[in-house]
């Protein structure tokens, strides 16, 4: 059996101290510490783990799984890594958690009601269950947002989540009808060239999305992949089996660091392969995120395609500062800032496409001489801006 957390850390924090509290009087042997097991006198197991390293959680088989404060999981966790593990042994399962707006949390709560015969679902709101006392209730009722209020005790879906910044943009994405869905035709046109960005992972998540820009000024993300521990070369062997017109290949400022095992950076690297990139425009974090939120009116997105895009919108969110008692300008950093911070890159560079001069000067076809390298990238960089001098 495992016991699975948003993060590890949050499990052992929340989890660890009870479960060998309880499991004492049945356990076989000392609790082992340093991976968080128990092993019970009948030989079972119970791991404490983390749904933030997905990849620690392949290749186990669950009699059963409980997932605390499932909301706060990437929706391909539970779908490609523990339903897989429970299936072998036809384990069961368990999701709690306070409701975060609705995301996969309260599709998979809608589901369990639809589906009674195979689900139990039950709700438990402060007001109505007495675990708490009406005074009390009261006190923070007049103390929290009413929003906060409704989220955390009243299992409220519809209360917005806090500090979430593209709230307002994602409800309308699909107020709009933007939101392609597979049963409907796809917006790709193979006349029109494919761009690519990436965010690139060197701990975490490397992030790609791939788009069109439409005649009409309107744009479609058509794929996004999310990939963890992948070799950068898989990325560009990507690229030469795309079978549509190539496009701009878009990647961070980070991509001029040099790898201390090859000794070349990631630009180098697309170079060698015969792939020129452009680097995204430099800007900080807000100004970012205002171009996103410029450029979202325009966006489509095609659902079948697209991963975990859209829930990873729903959940990027700013942090909230203690100290201050207010929101900060700065996003947390958790797995959808993988997926925002690629979405963020393709809005700059959509945004000040439209404005700069060296879109128009730069080809987007130009990708096949190899003849380059960090000073010849440099040295064209400074032609183009003295270009674009010249016509300023």
């Amino acid at each position: 059996m495992a016991y699975v957390g948003p993060t590890f850390t949050q499990a052992k924090r929340i989890a660890w101290q009870y479960l060998k509290d309880y499991a004492d009087p049945y356990l076989s042997k000392p609790p082992q510490e340093s991976e968080l097991k128990l092993t019970l006198k009948n030989d079972a197991t119970i791991h404490v783990l983390g749904a933030d390293n997905a990849d620690a959680l392949r290749g186990m088989y669950l009699d059963g799984f409980v997932g605390d404060e499932y909301a706060m999981f990437r929706p391909t966790v539970f779908s490609q890594v523990i339903r897989p593990a429970l299936s072998d042994r036809n384990g069961w399962g368990v999701f709690a958690s306070t409701p975060r707006g609705k995301n996969l949390f309260w599709e998979l709560h809608k589901f369990a009601q639809n589906n009674p015969h195979e689900w139990y679902s039950l709700t438990m709101k402060a007001s109505l269950s007495g675990i708490m006392s009406p005074s009390e209730l009261e006190a923070l009722r007049r103390q929290m947002d009413p929003e906060e209020f409704a989220q955390e005790y009243e299992c409220s879906f519809d209360a917005a989540l806090k500090g979430a910044i593209y709230a307002k943009e994602v409800d309308s994405l699909f107020a709009d009808h933007r939101v392609i869905t597979p049963d409907q035709p796809s917006r790709y046109d193979p006349l029109l060239a494919t761009n690519f960005v990436f965010d690139l992972g060197f701990t975490d998540a490397t992030v790609c999305i791939a788009w069109q820009e439409h005649r009409d000024g309107s744009k479609t993300i058509l794929k996004v992949d999310s990939t963890t521990g992948v070799d950068i070369f898989e990325h560009i062997d990507r690229l030469h089996s795309f079978s549509g017109e190539l496009g701009d290949v878009w990647l961070p400022h980070d991509a001029r660091a040099k790898n201390l095992q090859t000794g070349k950076s990631v630009i180098e690297q697309f170079l060698g392969e015969g792939i020129r990139p452009r680097i995204v425009p430099p800007h900080k974090v807000r100004d970012g995120i205002a171009a996103a939120r410029k450029v979202f009116p325009s966006i489509y997105i095609e659902e079948a395609h697209t991963g975990e895009l859209v829930e990873a919108l729903k959940n990027y969110r700013r942090e909230w500062n203690e100290d201050l008692a207010m929101f900060s300008d700065r996003p947390v950093h958790d797995w959808a800032s993988d997926y925002a911070d690629a979405f963020r890159y393709m809005c700059v560079v959509l945004d000040n496409s439209a404005s700069s001069p060296l879109s128009k000067i730069s080809s987007a076809t130009s990708l096949l001489n190899t003849n380059f390298n960090l000073d010849t990238l440099h040295q064209d960089r400074e032609d183009k801006l003295s270009l674009i001098r010249r016509i300023g």
